[in-house]
């Protein structure tokens, strides 16, 4: 009896190939795969025997190789899944390199499977996947286990379960791209020991808010404009650097809370200062950063004065007379980088403060003439 005229079309596919650097795609063998053979023979005999091929024939033929699977690296994907993969075959060279122990272009990878994911982890260095568009809850788990910096700037959104393999990650963690975050996603990065960085969240309910006051580490919450009093409240339990340069607005309440906060605050979009806001942070214990204001008033100065750490205006370009007598009674470092011009009047106060300012080399010039001056 005649054996199957595709047998051997069948055997020759189907066999493992010698897996090569850079090699292509490898089919995984299936019933679909025998059935898109098969229907393949079909079409061909007919055509060999000058016969007219059917339209559901081709159908059917397309059908079943929506259901093919291939091994794309370490991972079985259908057609349409590949195809949703941008620079696919980019990627895939990346990711042969990857398994040679190369880990150069990594920065390239706009898509890594488990298997990559878990190479990667191994790398002792910071690992930039800042192109990285999506990432599934078992690459999430993978790169939990990496110790260093990760950079995932392109993701738009995390899942709550990738937000709990991520929070186990030991060193800093890069979220910028995130325009959105759950409560729940929120509750698990709260446990992240370390640098969060969620730069791009425009705003946080106050329970995602409760939960981020409990991280330990830098938070930057670098995309946040406002901040309601109960948010602020909350913020003032946690311990580390607090990120907040694009908020241009605190009321008087939400100062008084944020008083309390244990780490360096950095509120570089406020273009301008109330005086009670002032008054306020002036018993901040810990560095403030104003590196936004336009202008200080002197009453708002007046109050800074009495705070004890640094203080950095790199955004004034000018500061009045009144407000140098004030702040040169300021026991901290004072930063003024920004500063185009300065009276002598000014300067002399400058010149009479304890501890370092830091101005321009024309300023500092200045104020040194009349350092000079004392000491003489």
């Amino acid at each position: 009896m005649p054996g199957n005229p595709n047998e051997n079309l069948i055997g020759d596919i189907t066999k493992k190939p010698e897996k090569k650097p850079g090699a292509g795609l490898e089919i995984s063998s299936s019933p679909e795969l025998i059935n898109v053979i098969n229907s393949l023979g079909v079409v061909k005999d007919a055509i060999d025997h000058n016969q007219f091929v059917k339209f559901s024939q081709l159908q059917q033929i397309l059908e079943i190789a929506k259901k093919l699977t291939f091994n794309v690296g370490g991972e079985e994907m259908t057609i349409e899944e590949m195809e949703k993969i941008p620079d696919l075959e980019k990627n895939m060279k990346i990711w042969e390199e990857i398994r040679q122990g190369d880990f150069e272009n990594t920065s390239e990878l706009t898509h890594i499977t488990p298997e990559i994911a878990e190479r990667l982890s191994h790398d002792q260095g910071d690992l930039y996947l800042s192109r990285l568009l999506s990432l599934s809850d078992e690459v999430a788990k993978h790169l939990s286990h990496h110790k260093g910096t990760l950079f995932l700037h392109s993701l738009a959104s995390l899942s709550d379960e990738a937000a709990k393999h991520l929070s186990r990650h030991k060193g800093q963690l890069y979220l910028n791209g995130l325009t959105s975050l759950s409560d729940e996603a929120a509750e698990h990065l709260s446990h992240h020991q370390g640098v969060l960085s969620l730069r791009k969240l425009a705003s946080l309910s106050d329970k995602a808010t409760k939960y981020l006051s409990h991280q330990k580490g830098g938070l930057v919450l670098g995309g946040i404009v406002s901040l309601s009093d109960q948010a602020a409240e909350y913020l003032s339990h946690h311990q580390g650097d607090l990120v907040m340069s694009r908020l241009v607005f605190l009321s008087d309440k939400a100062a008084e809370h944020l008083s309390c906060h244990q780490g360096r605050l950095y509120l570089d979009g406020f273009t301008s200062l109330p005086d009670k806001v002032a008054e306020h942070l002036s018993h901040h214990q810990y560095v403030l950063k104003f590196n936004g204001l336009f202008s200080l008033s002197d009453k708002a100065a007046e109050h800074l004065a009495h705070h004890q750490e640094g203080l950095l205006f790199d955004g004034l370009t000018s500061l009045s007379d009144k407000a140098a007598e004030y702040l040169s009674f300021h026991k901290g470092t004072l930063s003024f980088k920004g500063l185009s011009s300065l009276s002598d009047k000014a300067a002399q106060y400058l010149a009479k403060k304890e501890g370092l300012v830091i101005v321009p080399e024309n300023i500092k010039r200045q104020i040194n003439k009349f350092k000079n001056n004392m000491l003489e």
